[in-house]
């Protein structure tokens, strides 16, 4: 989720990449343009984005608002319901929710294989757009 965050342009000096390809290579400074993990505001970040989301969407995805205002810790949902009909449910909100904010959800872990079958094959796009720009 933090690569697919972008950071506002006025901060995006504060997150700076020093690269060399050798020993006798010229520097290169590169600023990172989404959120970088292991960083203090990581995790802030997120939560606040998925909060923020949340609110904005609550109209139309009620259930799934109130399981990420809920259910979340940091960037991982652990949440349930009483019926596999009804966790598909939820299921599927969850990810229409996020896919309106352009995050595509793909890891899920279930005691139920009726759940994750729908899930399994889904290939993993990844918004490539100036993760870095120099």
């Amino acid at each position: 989720m933090n690569r697919q965050i972008l950071i506002d342009t006025n901060e995006r000096d504060l997150q700076r990449i020093v690269w060399k390809t050798t020993a006798d290579a010229p520097v290169k400074v590169y600023t990172l343009s989404t959120v970088t993990y292991e960083t203090v505001s990581a995790p802030f970040l997120a939560t606040r984005t998925s909060k923020a989301l949340s609110d904005e969407e609550r109209k139309d995805f009620p259930k799934a608002t109130d399981v990420i205002c809920s259910d979340i810790c940091m960037v991982d949902i652990l949440s349930g319901e009483a019926t596999i009909e009804d966790a598909k449910k939820l299921q599927a909100e969850i990810c229409e929710l996020f896919l309106r904010a352009g995050f595509e959800l793909h890891k899920w872990v279930s005691n139920s294989p009726n759940l994750l079958k729908d899930y399994r094959h889904h290939p993993i796009r990844f918004i490539k757009d100036k993760m870095l720009a120099p």
